[in-house]
């Protein structure tokens, strides 16, 4: 099998999603014999199965300026940008840990920022969530969040300047940047939070689901024989250090590789990957939301 990078990845476990997606660009002569994207791409889902889904946000489709794969073709700080007035918010309850403005040159985040070939301007917000997650919220020409103040799913974070870069989301985890589409409503892309309560997971519950999701890939890992053994769970995104595929993504090649490549897991019964890949979804740590508000 030739070697599989992540953009290959998505095209290959992303068919049914991207046929979709393609109904959004034909014209009405011819849209009408696709199904809706927005069914499709939920049409053989359960609680415990997504599609993945790495194109603009149905959504989003007007103001999504740059999906998390352009931003690392642009060598940007990898995250979604987006094109509009609305406010950012909250896309998932924490602490703000961090208020900067990247005019202070003396930072590490603007030491980072500096690097990329559109500079970034304005006030930026770190929101932590859990022992492993963080959220930042870049581009603000002003924050309306205080240091240390507890933040809530839906809560403006800040407005961003039409003068600067457009605001943008950047999702971390464990330090290193992962891609949030893969984190959205049902595992799938970010939609509106409704403003259901059940997706406020408690730090203590996120960070317990987070170690049991490790655990499973873990698991994983020790059944392999070959080339996989060591290079399984350390997927990054081409060309970015600080960049790794998200748990989602590696659950989604360990599920590649066993259907296409069982010889990779010679001691893996259908029944045992059935279980861990029932057990792994249902302890998704963090679900997010659209990062504005809704009008």
């Amino acid at each position: 099998m030739n070697k599989m990078n992540r953009r290959n990845f998505l095209k290959t476990t992303g068919k049914l999603t991207l046929a979709g997606t393609a109904a959004l660009s034909m014209g009405p002569a011819v849209s009408h014999l696709v199904p809706n994207p927005m069914k499709l791409a939920f049409a053989s889902e359960t609680q415990s199965e997504f599609d993945v889904y790495n194109d603009v946000n149905p959504n989003a489709k007007d103001i999504v300026a740059h999906t998390f794969k352009d931003c690392l073709a642009k060598k940007w700080w990898p995250g979604i940008v987006y094109k509009t007035p609305k406010p950012m918010v909250a896309v998932v309850a924490g602490t703000a840990i961090e208020i900067f403005n990247v005019a202070d040159t003396t930072g590490y985040l603007y030491q980072t920022l500096i690097k990329e070939q559109n500079q970034a301007k304005g006030f930026g917000v770190r929101v932590v969530t859990g022992n492993y997650y963080s959220s930042f919220y870049l581009h603000l020409k002003t924050p309306e969040v205080k240091f240390g103040q507890k933040i809530r799913r839906g809560q403006i974070i800040g407005y961003p300047d039409e003068r600067w870069n457009m605001p943008r989301l950047v999702i971390n985890e464990a330090a290193d940047q992962i891609d949030p589409n893969n984190y959205g409503l049902n595992y799938s892309y970010m939609n509106y939070w409704n403003g259901n309560t059940d997706l406020d997971i408690g730090k203590e519950e996120q960070n317990k689901r987070y170690e049991i999701q490790q655990q499973i890939l873990n698991k994983f890992a020790d059944m392999v024989e070959g080339s996989e053994k060591y290079t399984l769970l350390r997927k990054k995104h081409k060309g970015m250090q600080l960049c790794k595929w998200s748990p989602i993504e590696k659950f989604r090649y360990i599920e590649y590789l066993y259907q296409h490549k069982p010889e990779t897991f010679p001691s893996l019964t259908k029944e045992q990957f059935g279980e861990m890949k029932k057990e792994f979804y249902n302890n998704q740590p963090i679900i997010l939301t659209l990062p504005f508000k809704k009008e």
